[in-house]
């Protein structure tokens, strides 16, 4: 029996059949309207299809084939589950290391302060037990002469260790606006040259996490760590070293955000860019891999209602593997407030295990490839980043890009962008300036520099980035009232709800939704008979803001009656805009309206104010 193609019935649909169908059923309303823009600097249209894909020949190819879009694993996908130690007791971390060990860690990451080196005694202590020739280690903060001498101690055979030796003077600028050594760039060729006998160790480290944890967008991050890298490579083979040579030892350290889609498009991206760059410099295509450690985002990690950050650091784990890197390091849900706690810990490892053991994220390579959206991302982050790419090129490479200040003002303009759409709304934080939890109140006294939201220092010398989140306006808010609490009693937002019920009840949730996000008590009612019932138990309750909320036409003739009656005992609020009554209103004294379009940061640190809360 011959088969039949079932689909030979349907004559195919192009994208302009579509589109036409598309406007027909928007009865008027502009297509322009489905249409995104991205602060990255490009439109995301509302539908993709095949012929999309038609102009984008460049992504063609596999897995495992030059320039590496579709990832370095031909057969699968392959990622290490890494964890941070921050080394103040070398014994007590290495009870932790093994435990985690235990618990499916195949990487693990070592932080030192200067205080404490990583001599033979020390890494002696830190790696009782740990067999090193089967683990990848990475050290942070370490001088490289001690740890290379302690190492031999500890193995017979270094060729084997795996791993690498963070040493990224760019990194430091960044954050200080000085270098930490004089000459930093003659000691990086110095530290690839006495690592030459340990081949799987990395020792150049480009940390793009920087950028995206000051504020910056996708495309920002992108480029600027590119434009690290290359200015690397450019040092080190200056110094007489090959670029395959440079090439291998390089590890790019980029973070995770919350945009699922851009950020698995992002490290296609930048595999692609950075094996063009890396032929560029006479690189051969198949050594033009990248090595890339993922991080989880600091920078939406949240104070109040932590647990939520469980489910960011889920779908940012999940973009990370499927975008195709070697390594990824999730932050435990308690990190913006406290050392992680065990069980914090353990959270973020099963986050990875169970992708890569439950939901076989390991089995397939390159799973985005053939998504018309995800590959038309991939081609616009592609075409963006290398634009500003070349833009710091013209700046004189990044050291003079960043001198001139160049890069931090692109950054603090994002991030004021981003601040001001948090503060609108435009942007949620779930449990933050969305939905808060009306009965989550903080106690305890927390260190005030983490609501720091100030994304512009000064410096006497170059002008440093300035990592924030971008959540700590509004906690700094909720975070106060808390403990104004301490001493006098929450205030109170008391509703009076009149007129239609399904405006009164959409009304009342938005104020429910608008101050709880300070922290503020909110009292609710069904609804009240009349405006004289709703305002004598108003007066009698004696509550510190009073919200009318209603629909339009109980405010023509309601609002000026409340507000009359209850101007001299509180703070009368109107849930709405109601066209031209809000300047009558305004006339006759009414101030407060809040509304869909109200900046609610702004607003609420007007109440706190006359709340007196500081």
């Amino acid at each position: 029996m011959e088969k039949q193609n079932l689909f030979d019935e349907f004559s195919p649909v192009t994208a302009t059949l579509w589109k036409e169908k598309i406007v027909q059923d928007l009865k008027g309303v502009p297509y322009s309207k489905l249409i995104t823009n991205l602060d990255e600097g490009f439109a995301i249209q509302p539908f993709y299809q095949r012929e999309h894909l038609s102009s984008l020949d460049f992504l063609v190819g596999f897995p495992g084939q030059f320039p590496f879009v579709r990832g370095k694993n031909s057969d699968k996908n392959r990622w290490q589950v890494n964890q941070v130690f921050s080394v103040k007791h070398p014994q007590e971390t290495n009870h932790e290391v093994i435990k985690a060990l235990e618990n499916g860690v195949d990487a693990l990451t070592f932080v030192f302060e200067k205080q404490l080196q990583p001599d033979t005694t020390v890494l002696q202590q830190l790696l009782q037990n740990v067999d090193i020739g089967n683990v990848t280690l990475h050290f942070k903060g370490a001088d490289t002469k001690t740890l290379k001498t302690s190492l031999q101690t500890l193995t017979s055979h270094p060729e084997n260790l795996k791993g690498s030796i963070e040493n990224d003077p760019l990194a430091y600028y960044n954050l200080h606006g000085v270098f930490e050594e004089k000459e930093p760039f003659a000691q990086m060729a110095k530290t690839l040259k006495v690592t030459s006998g340990w081949p799987a160790v990395r020792v150049i480290t480009v940390d793009g996490a920087v950028f995206h944890n000051a504020g910056g967008t996708t495309v920002s991050e992108m480029a600027f760590t590119l434009a690290m890298g290359s200015f690397y490579v450019q040092q080190l083979t200056e110094n007489g070293f090959s670029p395959d040579e440079v090439a291998d030892k390089m590890l790019f350290r980029l973070a995770i955000g919350s945009d699922y889609f851009m950020e698995i498009a992002k490290f296609r991206a930048f595999r692609y860019l950075w094996a063009q760059i890396l032929k560029a410099f006479g690189v051969r295509e198949e050594k033009a891999t990248t090595c890339i450690q993922a991080e989880s985002s600091y920078r939406n990690k949240t104070v109040y209602d932590p647990y939520v950050n469980m489910l960011r650091t889920t779908t940012e784990t999940m973009s990370a593997i499927l975008g195709g890197v070697d390594t990824v390091s999730v932050l435990p849900f308690d990190v913006t407030f406290e050392l992680p706690s065990e069980m914090a810990k353990r959270v973020a490892r099963n986050q990875q295990l169970i992708l890569k053991e439950e939901s076989y994220f390991e089995k397939v390579a390159d799973p985005a490839a053939g998504s018309y959206y995800i590959e038309n991302l991939t081609a616009k982050l592609i075409e963006k980043s290398w634009e500003l790419f070349l833009e710091v090129d013209n700046q004189g490479g990044y050291p003079e890009a960043f001198k001139k200040g160049f890069v931090q003002d692109r950054i603090e303009a994002e991030a004021r962008k981003k601040d001001a759409d948090v503060a609108r709304r435009k942007v949620s934080v779930l449990g933050v300036n969305q939905f808060p939890n009306q009965i989550e109140h903080l106690d305890k006294e927390l260190d005030t520099d983490i609501f720091d939201s100030n994304t512009t220092r000064q410096n006497k010398r170059t002008r440093p980035l300035h990592l924030y989140r971008a959540a700590a306006a509004f906690e700094k808010l909720r975070y106060d009232t808390d403990q104004f609490t301490k001493t006098h009693s929450r205030p109170r937002v008391w509703l009076l709800t009149l007129g239609n019920p399904a405006m009164r009840r959409a009304r009342a949730q938005f104020t429910v939704n608008f101050f709880g996000c300070a922290g503020y008590e909110i009292i609710d009612h069904t609804g009240f008979a009349s405006t004289e019932e709703g305002i004598a138990a108003a007066i009698k309750d004696k509550p510190q803001i009073v919200v009318l909320c209603s629909d339009d036409e109980t405010y023509n003739t309601e609002a000026l009656p409340v507000f009359e009656a209850l101007k001299d005992n509180t703070i009368v609020v109107l849930a709405g805009k109601p066209g031209p009554l809000t300047e009558k209103l305004k006339n006759v004294g009414m101030e407060y309206f809040i509304h869909a379009h109200s900046n609610v940061l702004e607003e609420l640190q007007k109440f706190n104010k006359m709340l007196g809360i500081v």
